[in-house]
């Protein structure tokens, strides 16, 4: 019977969660027979390997790579590895609703040009007891522990830790019967946004900021024709936008599925480290799309937020397409602070000076022809909004 459906994990020491999420796909409505599971271990050191014996009701795979090759490089191996016309990659902690796949298949059957993401239904659960979780972790489970049981049925959270450095809290029967939603809360991913542009994200030009790879789906053909996932990525974090952005350039529509709910399941974490490569790797992504939609963001990391900097990018758009001639410097003074702001903070130094940030804008030359522009905006009372957030840069 043909492959349909590809599900592609990505792994590295997340086991038992990973187990829990092969568990969730036996429980999808979709026919098991057309759909194919690949799992690629990033070199865990877990037990992890132990699921290369894992035999499913699905078509199963699984993938060890002996040295760790990092985020994209595995999700490619995994793409290379599949047969469905339909890609679905995700994490190996997320836990899928049953009609997940279902419903993303019967998306893609009706418009060929889309990539479904899965971000206002998605919630963090607790699955497993992990001795390292950290403080704010600890917090929320012994909240969720308080609201969910009655005394006599609490998890003695303090207890386990004592006893166990890690600890399972469901069987496979449990998962089942869905029984993680127990321990789950809301955590959707920019709500803020979707209340305000909707799941089909009209009106949004940052559309690509919601292709997280925890979970989305395609076509295998719309993938042969933005390219594989970019391996120049080191650490965490950006690989899976610098995607979603070749696909919003290539006009491929970015939707979200609000009809089936996601559960990431929550382990140790640092994110303090994980901070550090999205900003390092967010100036890596900017140095391949040098685009103010892909700049702008570095506003986020001082003050601004996504749906202010989205009102950025209609002003800017406007006024490049009206004025380039006219107004050259400025227009490119945007993208030159952007990248001056982003060094400074993967540098940790703080940002300031960014008239002279850069060597472009420290040409004396350059800086009589932007100033003479700014002056001209200003007369002209265009584009107030943008205007005074170039002037709020230049005061840094």
């Amino acid at each position: 019977m043909t492959i349909e459906v590809s599900v592609i994990m990505i792994t590295y020491n997340k086991y038992p969660q990973n187990l829990y999420s092969l568990y969730a796909l036996e429980n999808q409505t979709f026919n098991k027979k057309k759909m194919e599971v690949i799992m690629v271990d990033d070199a865990s050191t877990d037990r992890t390997p132990k699921l290369k014996h894992y035999r499913p009701p699905f078509h199963f795979r699984y993938i060890r790579c002996e040295q760790n090759v990092g985020r994209s490089k595995a999700k490619n191996i995994g793409v290379d590895a599949a047969r469905g016309k339909i890609l679905i990659i995700m994490d190996a902690e997320m836990i899928l609703d049953p009609a997940y796949v279902e419903q993303h298949y019967k998306l893609h059957q009706a418009d060929p040009n889309l990539v479904v993401t899965g971000c206002l239904r998605h919630y963090n659960a607790f699955t497993v007891l992990d001795r390292q979780f950290n403080i704010e972790q600890v917090k929320l489970l012994r909240q969720l522990n308080r609201q969910k049981n009655p005394r006599y049925r609490r998890l003695r959270i303090q207890r386990i830790f004592r006893k166990y450095p890690k600890k399972r809290l469901f069987t496979k029967r449990n998962v089942a019967r869905l029984k993680y939603k127990k321990y789950a809360y809301p955590a959707p991913f920019f709500r803020e946004i979707i209340e305000r542009h909707g799941t089909n994200y009209e009106g949004y030009h940052l559309a690509y900021i919601f292709v997280i790879t925890h979970n989305i789906s395609l076509r295998r053909s719309t993938l042969d024709k933005v390219g594989p996932f970019d391996e120049g990525f080191k650490g965490w974090g950006c690989e899976d936008w610098e995607f979603g952005y070749r696909l919003y350039k290539h006009g491929v529509r970015i939707v979200d599925n609000p009809k089936v709910s996601v559960y990431h399941q929550e382990h140790p974490r640092s994110l303090g480290a994980q901070n550090k490569d999205g900003l390092i790797n967010y100036q890596y992504f900017f140095t391949l799309h040098p685009d103010f939609e892909v700049g702008v963001q570095a506003l986020c990391w001082i003050g601004k937020n996504l749906l202010e900097v989205n009102d950025l990018v209609v002003d800017y758009k406007a006024l490049a397409r009206q004025y380039e001639q006219q107004y050259p410097h400025l227009i490119q003074s945007f993208l030159l602070m952007f990248d001056t702001i982003l060094t400074l903070l993967v540098d940790d130094m703080p940002v300031t000076n960014l008239l002279n940030g850069s060597e472009t804008m420290r040409d004396p030359q350059w800086r009589d022809a932007f100033l003479a522009e700014l002056n001209q905006w200003k007369a002209s009372g265009e584009y107030p909004n943008l205007l005074a957030h170039l002037e709020w840069l230049l005061s840094k």
